[in-house]
């Protein structure tokens, strides 16, 4: 596969769904070699797209360095994986990515109007050699190799909502195919009796229904309903998606978890990368 970056910068500007910090993005083309990385211009600070650069999973996935952070960077992180994107410059203003839709649609349909730049060289890829597992006290994730009929990333996920929603399963095979129209227009969910403690957590100041789906009494009190029947459990995989794209690289492999969060996915790329007997990084021909 072809490196790629995008063909001319895109500015996108929107509240941070934790902060509540308004927010200037311009995601813009970069060279071979580059890789994924965000430049805080108001702090002037590079902070590269990557797992050991995650310095919290609250609720978000927040990277930072040197004292400077960007909170909340797994779903533009998604998109850019779910368009094969491996050069990208996200310059921002402000603490926070914009949340915008809730979901990575507006990354995605951004992107695909300037379209994307092939570049020379071809992208390397980390294949999974062998089962890596994490696990806590309330869920776990792994990453096992791709079976002989597997291709790209496979995603299995098992939800338990406690009761406070149907609890779901989604098999999501070949992810590198078909994110755009499976995974991408799913949006951030919560529970409309937690919200008042998040609030007290200082987090979701700029979470409204225009920006995620609520969920009481079992049922969305959204008025326009789902965009997907399992939009919850597909969310999760969009999380995933841009949580794992940390590695710096489109994995290829299964990645199972149950009850899984950006707090155990972080946690599994730590022990994935604890040897490297654990995978290899080559490219496809």
């Amino acid at each position: 596969m072809q490196s790629f970056t995008i063909n001319k910068s895109i500015g996108l500007s929107g509240i941070g769904l934790h902060s509540g910090v308004n927010s200037n993005i311009i995601l813009k083309p970069a060279k071979i070699n580059s890789g994924i990385y965000f430049n805080r211009t108001d702090k002037d600070k590079i902070i590269p797209a990557q797992w050991n650069n995650v310095i919290s999973t609250k609720f978000s996935t927040n990277i930072g360095k040197d004292d400077v952070e960007v909170k909340t960077v797994e779903h533009i992180l998604s998109a850019l994986a779910g368009l094969h994107i491996n050069n990208c410059e996200i310059s921002i203003d402000n603490i926070e990515v914009p949340i915008l839709d809730g979901s990575s649609k507006i990354f995605v349909e951004e992107i695909q109007k300037v379209g994307v730049l092939e570049q020379s060289n071809k992208q390397n890829i980390l294949e999974i050699l062998k089962p890596i597992k994490f696990k806590c006290d309330y869920g776990y994730a792994e990453l096992l190799p791709n079976e002989n009929n597997q291709e790209g990333l496979n995603i299995n996920l098992e939800s338990f909502f406690e009761g406070k929603y149907e609890d779901q399963n989604i098999k999501v095979t070949n992810l590198n195919g078909n994110y755009v129209d499976s995974i991408s227009k799913a949006r951030t969910f919560g529970f409309f009796h937690e919200i008042e403690y998040l609030k007290s957590q200082n987090l979701i100041k700029g979470g409204s229904l225009d920006n995620a789906i609520v969920i009481k009494d079992c049922k969305p009190i959204n008025k326009e309903g789902l965009r997907y029947e399992n939009e919850l459990m597909r969310h999760k995989v969009l999380d995933v998606v841009g949580d794992l794209y940390l590695s710096g690289y489109p994995i290829v492999g299964t990645y199972k978890g149950f009850k899984t969060g950006h707090f155990i996915t972080n946690n599994l790329l730590k022990e994935l990368f604890k040897s490297e007997d654990n995978y290899l990084i080559h490219k496809i021909h």
